[in-house]
């Protein structure tokens, strides 16, 4: 049942995405409506994901059983959490171990081009970027997203786990403990790939190459 909620609860990320990508309502319409689902997510997805880190792993979202606790420094504060054994402990801490080492550049291109991405967007919607328009901004934020994210992904496991046991994260842990880590880390391989390949078949297009 926990499985499922958390799935349930973590479906307006899609959703917003989907919103900022495709524009469904307009694009002043949907980027508004994304803004409100990202900005009110926190306020139920957190407390259902922190209520239940004591008895589903980080990791794979399954039962904790009596799995290793830890505990990891998070923008929002230093939260309590469990994996299910020492593997997935393991698996964790290489994880949020080399995105805090690379935690800059993350934010930079996830976080950085979300900001810049909404302003951008509703400018180029409106002509007001010369010859950019709105499929060349969604496209930009499509490579920087993705190129993050896949990066991620990709090189996680070449990072040690921090000789101290300590664990810190550049970003709010609930979403992840939504439907696991190891599920996010498979839709950022999946739908990174995909953008970046929709956004490198976009500007070729643009460029009026074959």
């Amino acid at each position: 049942m926990a499985r499922a909620q958390g799935v349930l609860l973590f479906l307006p990320v899609p959703i917003v995405l989907w919103l900022f990508t495709r524009a469904p309502l307009g694009v002043a319409a949907s980027l508004g409506l994304g803004v409100v689902l990202m900005a009110t997510h926190r306020l139920y997805a957190r407390p259902f994901a922190l209520g239940r880190a004591e008895a589903r792993c980080l990791w794979c979202g399954g039962s904790a059983g009596d799995g290793p606790r830890f505990e990891v420094k998070e923008p929002l504060g230093t939260t309590p959490w469990r994996a299910c054994g020492a593997r997935h402990a393991e698996r964790l801490a290489r994880l949020l171990g080399w995105a805090s080492a690379h935690a800059r550049g993350l934010q930079a291109g996830i976080l950085g081009s979300l900001v810049a991405f909404l302003p951008l967007a509703l400018l180029a919607d409106r002509g007001g970027l010369g010859p950019l328009r709105y499929p060349d901004v969604v496209n930009l934020f499509r490579a920087a997203v993705a190129v993050s994210v896949l990066t991620l992904a990709l090189r996680y496991g070449s990072a040690e786990p921090d000789a101290a046991g300590r664990l810190r994260s550049p970003f709010p842990i609930h979403i992840q403990a939504l439907v696991g880590s190891a599920v996010v880390l498979w839709l950022f391989r999946l739908v990174g790939a995909a953008w970046l390949g929709l956004a490198l078949f976009h500007f070729l297009r643009r460029a009026g190459l074959p």
